[in-house]
């Protein structure tokens, strides 16, 4: 297929084209691709943020090939968290294998690798724009700099683990790229089919969102094949389902593994009832289109009300401003009578339904995000791009680079401004309270992360908020619980513990602590237990055998403490608090009264 018939460009002057003419438009792709590099420039001077303790640094299966097998037969968080997942992606835990391989866990060369990867996304969606839109290069230019530049990516850019979206969208645009080879080619067509093929497939094992494709590929065959072709609308749709019958096979070989390894497609996490959800979804796009079109008050999480979904803010307004948006389309194709506008449009929906149905199945506190407009925002950079053809006559040159630098300086400053907020824990989850002052994961992650520095007092009002909001979540109970530890009011901290296990699965910490709250109260017969099970479930926790130790030296059972504290030693000779209680318990060996009592 000849590219050329989709978009007419009969406005664009000789001028620009020859000014463009003698390789000017791959320096200009080179400059905006510099332009994303300085933008996202501060990265690397960040630490590991959000997952990334849990998927990298804590996470021994990416830190050895021994474990490769395993990515292709457990979900992501397999090791990692309790509970059935809905992520298998095996790609993407190569990926981090092989940076760990490269850089250990020194986060600088992980972020220069995702901002690669980034710059590998944007250079396709030039080359896929350049396809939508022949002739004129300036369009396609603008496309590039704005998928590069939008503030919109920070987080998948910034966060070391939000790499999935820039790597699975690579794999995307190179199959779609492939498949247009496919259908302009005489010759060498089944080379190009397979490698749209294949490149699929490793979108499809990086992130499961990009299923989608084949049904953008039916689109863009509504949109261009069936009108180049002057096909009926049966004969269409015959050719059609051929067409995607290779696709389809992928998808199903994938869906079979799949569900193997999952024991299921997906898992429904969200407490809120479906019919509660599904009158949000129209909100969901509206909130998705707003980010896009103005990206401001941008962060890790949002709140999303529920409860107020059926009311003229929550149902009506969404629904009007998209039925606004759907007749702009329509207009808008007839007007231009390109079918571009609508196919951008189908781009947008299809790639952005994976997302609504996560917005489905996920917490209430985690159903929208930033990121996920990744692959969706293709379609709205091109679009743009294509804007700014028939706005701007392309022999008015001088206004058009006046205007470009303007915008690039604009994208430029907004998305390094955004990088900050990634440059810390503390910072990020601050920024998340900020902007979602009732999400209860931001308020926990905040409080998490002033445990770890030690603002107990801060990190337990926190803690408590949550609580009062939602008294379903043991991840409050827990934080509490460590707060009050070290705040030592262990009658509180113990009470927080338990009511936290009467919620949510154990993790060590959490027993650890517990039972040191009920050696502090003096209840060792009860602490000992707690630790016992926590070893069952965890036999090479470090400090266990030493809490132990604690609980015996409490009862004055020195020998029993004294094997404790050896067995610590023996198994983590890196503790720092097993020796001088072990010295501790040989002195009251040593002493007249050291026997046991």
């Amino acid at each position: 297929m000849n590219s050329a018939n989709l978009v007419s460009h009969s406005e664009s002057s000789s001028r620009s084209r020859e000014w463009l003419s003698h390789n000017r438009a791959p320096w200009l792709a080179a400059l905006i691709l510099l332009a994303t590099c300085f933008a996202f420039a501060r990265t690397p001077r960040f630490n590991f943020a959000y997952d990334d303790f849990v998927i990298i640094v804590l996470n021994a299966r990416v830190h050895s090939v021994h474990f490769l097998k395993s990515y292709f037969t457990q979900e992501v968080w397999a090791g990692a968290r309790a509970g059935a997942g809905n992520l298998y992606r095996p790609f993407f835990m190569t990926w981090l294998l092989a940076n760990y391989g490269m850089f250990g866990l020194s986060p600088a060369g992980w972020h220069v690798t995702t901002v690669l990867i980034h710059l590998l996304a944007t250079l396709l969606v030039y080359l896929v724009a350049s396809k939508l839109l022949p002739g004129n290069p300036i369009p396609a230019l603008v496309a590039m700099a704005i998928f590069g530049l939008h503030p919109i990516h920070v987080e998948a850019v910034a966060w070391v683990s939000g790499v999935t979206e820039p790597f699975a969208s690579c794999f995307f645009l190179g199959s779609f790229l492939c498949f247009i080879k496919f259908q302009e080619q005489t010759s060498s067509r089944f080379a190009w089919l397979t490698g749209s093929l294949l490149l699929f497939a490793g979108a499809l094992c990086s992130k499961e969102t990009t299923i989608v494709l084949p049904a953008v590929i039916a689109w863009y065959s509504f949109c261009f094949i069936r009108r180049k072709n002057n096909a009926s609308t049966q004969t269409w749709i015959k050719s059609t389902i051929s067409l995607l019958v290779p696709y389809a096979i992928v998808v199903l070989v994938y869906l079979a593994v799949r569900n193997s390894v999952l024991h299921g497609f997906a898992h429904r996490m969200s407490a809120i009832p479906l019919g509660t959800s599904l009158p949000a979804v129209p909100w969901a796009i509206y909130f998705y289109v707003s980010q896009l079109l103005i990206p401001a008050g941008l962060g890790l999480f949002y709140d999303v009300d529920f409860g107020n979904m059926l009311s003229i803010a929550g149902l009506l307004l969404p629904c009007l401003v998209l039925a606004a948006l759907v007749s702009g389309v329509i207009w808008w194709t007839r007007k231009s009578k390109s079918y571009l506008v609508l196919f951008l449009s189908g781009w947008f929906v299809l790639t952005l339904m994976p997302s609504l149905g996560v917005f489905l199945m996920m917490s209430r506190y985690e159903g929208v995000h930033d990121r996920y407009l990744y692959l969706p925002s293709v379609a709205f950079a091109i679009l743009v791009g294509y804007s700014w053809g028939k706005i701007f006559p392309s022999a008015r040159l001088t206004l058009q680079a006046t205007l470009g630098a303007v915008l690039l300086a604009g994208l430029i400053f907004s998305t390094r401004r955004q990088t900050e907020y990634w440059k810390s824990d503390l910072t990020l989850f601050t920024r998340a309270c900020a902007v979602a002052p009732n999400n209860a994961l931001a308020k926990l992650n905040l409080s998490a992360e002033l445990v770890r520095r030690n603002d107990f007092s801060e990190g337990l009002k926190l803690a408590q908020e949550v609580i009062q909001q939602d008294p379903t979540m043991g991840t409050s109970f827990s934080l509490a619980g460590k707060c009050a530890f070290f705040l030592g009011d262990y009658a509180d901290a113990e009470s927080c513990y338990r009511r936290s296990l009467a919620l949510e699965a154990p993790e060590a910490g959490d027993l650890y602590f517990l039972a040191l709250s009920e050696i502090k109260l003096g209840q060792y017969a009860e602490g000992l237990q707690v630790l016992r099970d926590g070893l069952s479930a965890w036999p090479a926790s470090p400090l266990y055998h030493y809490a132990m130790g604690l609980a015996y030296a409490g009862r004055r059972d020195w020998p029993d403490a004294a094997e404790q504290y050896r067995i610590e030693i023996a198994e983590h000779p890196e503790s720092s608090l097993a020796g001088p209680a072990l010295a501790d318990a040989e002195a009251h060996l040593k002493a007249p009264d050291g026997a046991r009592k």
